[in-house]
């Protein structure tokens, strides 16, 4: 071939490897874990189409099993008027059938639907259908295959203290340098090996012809591969761009010159795909609900009538009415809830509390505006500074924004009082030396066996107090390293961030949660981190805004900005007007213990010590408040939950070295609603919904909407996927038990000692023995705005389509509190038809 032949099939092949891997998720580093949607690349399917995709591809389920959405209706978690609504949406010209006349028995042809959904056969089991050659080979080839790739992954990106060699080549030239003389391999692979090409590219091309794989078929092979180690490969796309060495084209072509070894010879002939299980058809289907209904004697024509109504509701399409109807029950009684919330009239204001839109802040919120004189707004943790943060003791700095925007500014922290600030420096400095030496012990080659002697026995003790009594021990660990590094004061470098970019930090915080007028005496953004011992998944904890850390720096750097006399000048030319006497701090809530801290004491002025003790005091009270509420549900709390008692066990929690529970994180989102506080305050979301503020009057172009709507949004509904997939198909999606992990440098976690990166969120991240913490629901997006501005945002918006028109988010909307809420469909708003659910005067079982 001429070289520009050559040339055309590498740019041909490197594009196949971007389409394969459309059905790869993005797998972020531990240390920066942030939520995703594990089925992004397929969002411009329909999400019907798009779970049925997945399910070929991984063999995995899209939604619970039938068996337990039968469970939840039992519960009443799901009821028969929800079931019929979603078949009337679905076919609404079954709802003009005359009724049926089964064997004596009158019913309907929702009826008949209904009934088989309630006690038709269930469908098989989902079967990944597109395998690779050596899978249709043998099982143990194609394992073996596995467990060589991911030792190799393992090596390359498992930041060991041994380095593989050759790693500064690159992955495939190392690993090519390398595996030829592999001697855990047969000598005739060994052999083949030996003959790869030197290029990447050249290799996958060479091998996908030795497997006799042609054009057409060379993206469904590719992402055949790519599935096999999924967790591997969606680490590697994800570094394909931050210079780690390794991308697909190179993972690839390691895993297809496994495979050309292994099995030289093409097939004969090409390999069916396996056969799908028999399924019930539609007769066969209206014949066991006669047997259901004791009655085996039935007319042909009626046995035919109801097979052919059968026939409208595939059996593969059960579980997605099922699933909608799981979602309406929710999505209804919130809707109710929130449209029939009496108006209250307006209080006394005198601290206003801006926490991030998380979940979790819900609870904080409803229990600290209890204690009156409170009104709290949501906005993304980062309060609209993205920055990248270096703190007193150095580092690496670290990225404190959303990922779907770039920092660009660099905030540094500075002692404020330099003496204190030395003393913390040498003191963390000494330890850090220490445990670099105790890790360094470990890893090298005679190390671990003197340490065993020398430390072993201070170490076992260590551990058992750590077991027996771990708030204990937590507690004087955390003040021994408080004598030896006392914190000290310190102040954050703003001053180098140009002042007209300042201000326009503050007016997008400000327009986008409507608040421009009124301020009180205090004005708290409160950002939020988690505390949590020997917990792998600690950044999953953390705020996502801040790209899976602490949202304090963004918090501190916010009111450093917005106390600013001067930003404060610029904006009231923007209709912004702060009084001189309101005072902006920052704080901080730790998710895990309900605590929240008021940050940077000491730039306190002595004007504002009353209403900063009196903060204290109320945040103190709402987090006990929001500690007992949570401890309903965390495995092992005492039963009897006064708020100090409560207090104390979230926070023993939180020091325990072997607590897999340590909190629920974000399970049970399921709502995210855009909107003035006016129509929540005073009900009990139960910490489901994603809360961000908004007033339509004060946003008259859309801009704050159009923000709102393609980043928080967005970002949420990562979130509302990585847990929906995580609970629905663990296997594929999820990390499973962290009783059995172990962590491999900071790319991920491996079930065991070898295998596949484990992607999603572990398992007591989302359930508890057989119950489902996390409910898994597609999010319903509701929002008080003209729905006409609402339709110029989503016109503009490529991805708002995708994510709406393909059903991936459910939209609800209204343009006050006098209208009804209209549901978003291609075709036009329409009227939520759901009004007939039945209601209760209990708000928490109206949104349940």
């Amino acid at each position: 071939m001429t070289p520009t032949d050559i040339a055309s099939q590498r740019a041909r092949l490197r594009s196949d490897i971007r389409l394969a891997a459309r059905a790869l998720p993005t797998h972020y580093p531990l240390g920066t874990f942030i939520a995703v949607n594990p089925l992004a690349g397929l969002q411009t399917m329909p999400f019907e189409q798009a779970v049925r995709r997945a399910s070929d591809v991984y063999g995995m389920r899209g939604t619970l099993p039938e068996t337990v959405f039968r469970a939840l209706h039992r519960q009443g978690r799901i009821t028969d008027a929800d079931l019929d609504a979603v078949l009337i949406r679905r076919h609404p010209n079954l709802a003009d059938e005359p009724e049926l006349h089964l064997a004596g028995r009158t019913v309907t042809a929702i009826e008949l639907l209904r009934a088989d959904l309630l006690h038709g056969q269930t469908g098989p089991e989902p079967l990944r259908r597109f395998t690779t050659h050596a899978e249709q080979v043998s099982v143990r080839l194609a394992a073996d295959i596995d467990a060589h790739a991911a030792t190799w992954c393992a090596a390359f990106l498992g930041g060991g203290s041994w380095p593989m060699p050759g790693r500064a080549d690159g992955f495939y030239p190392a690993w090519r340098e390398l595996a030829r003389s592999d001697r855990t391999l047969p000598r005739a692979v060994r052999k083949r090996l030996r003959a790869n090409a030197e290029r990447a590219d050249d290799a996958v091309l060479q091998a996908l012809d030795a497997l006799g794989i042609g054009d057409d078929d060379r993206v469904t092979y590719l992402q055949a591969h790519l599935t096999r180690l999924p967790g591997w490969a969606a680490h590697i796309h994800w570094g394909t761009d931050r210079g780690a060495g390794i991308d697909l084209l190179q993972y690839l072509a390691m895993r297809l010159s496994y495979e050309a070894a292994f099995v030289p010879e093409p097939p004969d002939a090409p390999v069916a795909e396996p056969p799908r299980p028999a399924t019930p058809t539609a007769r066969e289907r209206a014949a066991h609900l006669l047997r259901v209904w004791d009655t085996d004697i039935v007319a042909e024509d009626e046995l035919a009538t109801a097979a052919r109504i059968l026939a409208a509701l595939p059996l593969a399409a059960r579980e997605m009415v099922w699933q909608q109807a799981f979602e309406s029950h929710y999505q209804d009684h919130l809707l109710t809830a929130l449209a029939t919330t009496p108006a209250k009239a307006a209080a006394p204001v005198h601290t206003q509390l801006v926490t991030c839109i998380d979940t979790r802040s819900e609870g904080l919120r409803r229990h600290l505006e209890s204690c009156g004189g409170y009104q709290t707004f949501g906005f993304a943790g980062f309060f609209a500074v993205a920055i990248r943060f270096t703190g007193l003791l150095g580092g690496d700095p670290a990225d404190l924004c959303p990922v779907l925007i770039s920092p660009n500014h660099d905030v540094t922290e500075e002692p404020a009082d330099s003496r204190g600030a030395n003393r913390q420096i040498s003191g963390a400095t000494g330890l850090a030396a220490a445990e670099t030496a105790f890790h360094t012990a470990k890893q090298s080659l005679t190390g671990p066996f003197t340490l065993a002697e020398a430390a072993g026995w201070l170490a076992a003790p260590l551990a058992a107090a750590k077991t027996a009594a771990p708030a204990t021990v937590g507690t004087l660990r955390h003040r021994l390293r408080e004598l030896i590094a006392p914190p000290a004061a310190t102040v954050l470098a703003v001053a180098g961030m140009p002042r007209n970019e300042r201000v326009l930090f503050a007016q997008a915080l400000f327009q986008s949660i409507g608040l421009v007028r009124d301020f009180g005496r205090l004005l708290v953004l409160c950002g939020h981190h988690s505390t949590t011992e020997n917990n792998p998944y600690q950044a999953s904890l953390d705020c996502g805004a801040c790209g899976g850390q602490s949202g304090a720096p963004n918090a501190r750097t916010a009111a450093l900005i917005l106390n600013d006399p001067e930003v404060r000048e610029e904006l009231r030319g923007s209709g912004i007007d702060i009084p001189a006497d309101t005072l902006v701090v920052a704080a901080v809530h730790d998710t895990t213990t309900d605590r929240v801290t008021v940050l940077d004491d000491h730039l306190i002025p002595a004007s504002h010590r009353a209403d900063i003790d009196r903060l204290t005091a109320d945040l103190a009270q709402a987090g006990d408040a929001l500690a007992a509420e949570r401890c309903a549900d965390l495995p092992g709390a005492p039963r009897r939950r006064s708020p100090a008692k409560a207090a104390r066990h979230v926070a023993a929690r939180s020091l325990d070295w072997a607590q897999v529970y340590p909190e629920w994180g974000l399970a049970g989102n399921a709502a995210f609603i855009i909107a003035p506080r006016d129509i929540t305050a005073g009900i009990d979301l139960q910490r489901r919904a994603f809360l961000h503020s908004y007033d339509a009057d004060v946003d008259a172009d859309g801009t704050a909407l159009e923000t709102i709507m393609t980043a928080p949004l967005v970002v949420a509904q990562w979130i509302n996927c990585q847990y929906y997939f995580s609970t629905v198909a663990p296997d594929a999606f999820g990390a499973g038990t962290k009783t059995i992990h172990n962590v491999v440098g900071d790319a991920g976690v491996l079930a065991g000692h070898v295998g596949d990166l484990r992607l999603g969120l572990p398992k007591q991240s989302i359930r508890f023995g057989d119950r489902l913490i996390h409910e898994p629901q597609r999010l319903l997006a509701i929002i008080q705005a003209p729905l006409s501005r609402v339709d110029t945002v989503i016109e503009r918006n490529t991805l708002l389509q995708q994510l709406f028109d393909n059903d991936w988010v459910a939209v609800a909307a209204r343009e006050d509190t006098h209208d009804s809420w209209r549901r978003w469909t291609r075709s036009g708003w329409r009227i939520w038809h759901e009004t007939d659910r039945p209601t209760t005067t209990h708000t928490k079982e109206m949104i349940r």
